[in-house]
Order: structure tokens, then sequence, then C-alpha cells
């Protein structure tokens, strides 16, 4: 096994062993230590990867954010095939479900927010127009709605994710008036 596998296989271990220490512990509550021992490795092979755990959450959060951030450009305009496929990068992708859970990261759950309330504020005033809400209720309204969504989001996680992405979107489309 080439040295650049090993690696990636190390950088791999401790990004499962996050998710794994996620679903029981806070984020605050994890140590290097625990991260360590959780993917079977040294302190110091942490190390030789990440600073600290913050380093490592970091990495990781860039990566979702560019993808998410992604998702929500390609689908402007049409909620549904972005819904559907917020839900179906959640259902596949452990790492951003254990940082969107309860125990994961404030920054990233305000990153999830604010996007989802940016989305939900270009549809607002599409559908409502510059009448029917002033901008201060339509500002409240993507906040409402955004927090419904990741509350949503949360509960589905929560819940080990049984339903569908279809299912979920459904669901989401049915409840948000959007």
């Amino acid at each position: 096994m080439t040295t650049d596998n090993r690696r990636a296989n190390t950088k791999k271990a401790i990004q499962n062993a996050m998710v794994t220490l996620l679903k029981t512990k806070s984020f605050d509550d994890i140590t290097t230590t625990k991260l360590a021992k959780e993917a079977g490795i040294s302190r110091s092979s942490f190390y030789t990867h990440y600073k600290d755990k913050f380093e490592l959450i970091d990495s990781c959060q860039q990566t979702l954010f560019n993808q998410i951030e992604y998702i929500f450009e390609k689908h402007v305009g049409d909620k549904e095939a972005a819904f559907l496929e917020i839900f179906e990068f959640l259902k596949r992708e452990q790492l951003l479900s254990a940082l969107i859970s309860a125990n994961g990261t404030r920054e990233f759950q305000a990153f999830i927010i604010n996007k989802v309330r940016i989305f939900i504020n270009t549809d607002l005033q599409d559908r409502f127009g510059r009448d029917e809400l002033s901008p201060v209720e339509r500002e409240y309204s993507s906040i409402y709605f955004a927090y419904a969504f990741f509350g949503l989001c949360q509960s589905w996680i929560a819940k080990g994710k049984k339903e569908s992405p279809r299912q979920m979107t459904n669901l989401i489309l049915k409840l948000l008036p959007l």
C-alpha cells in the first residue's frame, strides 16, 4: 500500500470516528484522544494529519459547504429538485448528517440554515412579489421556514433516515407553503 493510500485511509478512519462519536457526544465533548482511540490510531498519528479536532472539522466542513452551495446554486428556482438533492446528500454523507445532528457543530448548522433561508427568501420574493409581504415579513418568513426545514432534517437523521429522500422532499413541499 502506498503512503498516499495510507494517508487517505487514516483520514477516512478519523472522519468515521468523528461520525461515530457525534452519535453519542456533542462536538465540544469530543477530544483528539477519543477520536484517535475510535479511529484505531495513535494520537501522534492523528496529529500527523490534523492540528486538532477543529482543523479536522474545518477541512470537512469546507468540502461540505462547497457541495451544498453548488446544490442550491444549481437549482435556483426549483425547490423540489434542491430539497431532493439535499436529502439524497444527507442520506449518503454520514459526516454531513452527524454535523447537522443535535451533537454537530453550531457553525455548520448556522451555515445550512442560512443557505436554506436565502434559497427560500428568493422563492418568497418570486411568489409574493413586492407588495404582499413587507421586507421584514419576508425576512421573518424565510427564517421561520429555514428553521422548520432544518428541524425536519435533524428529526429525520435522529430517527435513522427511514423515509426515502423522495418521501422527505414530498413532505417538506406539503408542509412549507412555498
